[in-house]
């Protein structure tokens, strides 16, 4: 678990601070009331800082950013990039918070909270504790005191600076944004990640039309399109007769999350209709239908599953498990997904969700900067496709307990999503709430950290074949261990702060610069 710090100041702290002080200011005593002052606000009463940046609502906000310069913010920019940044003031008065530069397309949203009650637990990699953490990004034309901005910037825009005013009451600091030349694919177009989701959560959540596997209601459309924009692919385990109606929500995804009965007497069958589904197309169906087999029957059942799947489909759908490579299985496995990849792996594997020390947790409480080390670390150990389990879990549907469907119900008041009565994490597997009929699911900052991640690694692939050996360093520097190349426990290799993450962001632009056709 990363370091966290506390927000109470140790007195031996502040006697040697107050002495430092005291040698500048002339008293202990002039000291002793700066130290306090410092203590009672809590930091800064004003700070810019990035959408993965998280911490308890009356944290002290970061005494430094990359974004907030005194009286003047300095962004930076691809063509085709979308920038995000949070707005946090101090000021109990609430004034309005307003963001425009010239020539972008500028959003405004607030934050809605969620309340962490009991800390997540060690499976996700720790937490920051308990407390109000914002979480819920909500159309507002000007939100106050904790303001959420997303700066659009077209293909097209000029390179150079673009002057703006970002207003708060009526207080002006001036704005301005870099846009380089180097310009980023759209992020719904070159998807790596999958999240899965259950239709029925719809239904159990209110919604007017029921959405099913084989007929998705319009807001399930909706919301599938509303994560695509984020760079996700949005899809339930899929059966042959799905294909027809979700084949064009599953549209630029070299793969498709198909669903195979357990029983080998009836799997061919399922795998020879993928296989048709899919000829002609470029996209390979593949299956996990073992999830994280744990004793030898699970692993003999997986082994025999994988071996009936190979003879009818092979080279043509990919038999996956979730499990690292084990004797047991042989050579039957097409697809390993697995928690800890290695740099030095030779056999295909993907990797899903994550957890501290190994990647950034995509929990509530989770310490920053949570799914954005993603990017970098997809990059670094070239994984093809990153497996989000769940994204919509709106309901504990597997820890009911024998009682019926659909489960304890997502709750402000109480952020935990799933207990297993052992372990227990705050909006695991939600990463967007429901929404109403304008917009039926609400993404929330962890969405916008994983979209910063689906950038990073646009970025990191646009520099690297411009400055392939000095993109890998840098990469190497920000991210030097991670996946199956962590300990198990322990701190983070990687920066919990802004600052080293947007100047490794800065310094792949410049990097990918020279290669701009001019």
């Amino acid at each position: 678990m990363a370091s966290v710090e506390t927000h109470t100041v140790p007195l031996t702290v502040v006697s040697r601070v107050a002495r430092a002080l005291a040698m500048l200011c002339g008293t202990a005593t002039c000291a002793l009331a700066l130290v306090a002052c410092k203590a009672q606000h809590h930091g800064p009463r004003l700070q810019v800082v990035s959408e993965s940046y998280r911490a308890p609502r009356g944290a002290p906000l970061p005494e430094t950013s990359p974004f907030l310069h005194g009286d003047r913010v300095e962004l930076t920019g691809a063509r085709g990039e979308v920038l995000a940044i949070q707005v946090l003031s101090r000021d109990e008065a609430a004034p309005a918070i307003k963001l425009a530069i010239e020539g972008t397309d500028v959003h405004g949203f607030a934050l809605a909270p969620a309340t962490v009650k009991r800390p997540s637990t060690g499976m996700y990699g720790g937490s920051l504790g308990a407390g109000t953490y914002l979480d819920e990004i909500v159309p507002a034309a000007e939100p106050k005191q904790e303001a959420y901005f997303e700066i659009a910037i077209a293909n097209t825009a000029s390179s150079g600076a673009h002057l703006g005013e970002l207003a708060i009451g009526s207080r002006r600091i001036p704005v301005t944004l870099a846009v380089s030349s180097v310009e980023l694919p759209p992020v719904d177009k070159t998807p790596w990640i999958w999240a899965y989701e259950d239709p029925r959560e719809f239904a159990w959540s209110g919604f007017a039309t029921e959405s099913s596997v084989a007929a998705p209601s319009s807001d399930e459309t909706r919301c599938i399109a509303m994560f695509r924009s984020f760079g996700i692919v949005l899809s339930p385990d899929l059966p042959p007769t799905a294909w027809n109606a979700r084949k064009s929500l599953l549209e630029g995804f070299p793969y498709v999350p198909a669903l195979l009965p357990d029983d080998v007497a009836t799997l061919g069958a399922a795998v020879r209709a993928w296989i048709a589904n899919t000829t002609g197309t470029s996209q390979i169906p593949f299956a996990i239908p073992v999830d994280e087999p744990r004793t030898p029957a699970a692993r003999a059942k997986v082994r025999a599953l994988a071996e009936a799947t190979r003879a009818t489909g092979s080279g043509h759908f990919m038999f996956a498990v979730t499990d690292e490579p084990r004797p047991e299985y042989g050579d039957a496995v097409d697809l390993f997904i697995t928690l800890k990849p290695h740099l030095t792996d030779r056999v295909s594997r993907w990797t899903y969700n994550g957890a501290p020390p190994h990647a950034g947790s995509m929990v509530l409480d989770a310490p920053a900067p949570g799914p954005r080390t993603w990017g970098f670390i997809a990059w670094r150990w070239h994984i093809p496709v990153w497996y989000v389990w769940d994204a919509l879990y709106w309901h504990d549907r597997h820890n009911r307990k024998g009682a019926p469907l659909p489960g304890r119900a997502l709750s402000h008041e109480d952020a935990v999503t799933f207990d297993d009565g052992e372990d227990h994490g705050n909006r695991d597997g939600v990463l967007a709430v429901p929404g109403d009929a304008e917009q039926p699911c609400r993404p929330t900052l962890r969405l916008a950290a994983i979209r910063r991640a689906v950038q990073d690694r646009a970025l990191l692939d646009v520099a690297s074949r411009c400055a392939p050996e000095a993109t890998a360093k840098l990469a190497a520097s920000l991210v030097p261990r991670a996946l199956g190349d962590a300990a198990d426990h322990g701190s983070t290799a990687w920066p919990s702060e802004d600052q080293p993450w947007d100047a490794a962001h800065r310094k792949l632009l410049e990097l990918a610069e020279p290669c701009v056709p001019k």
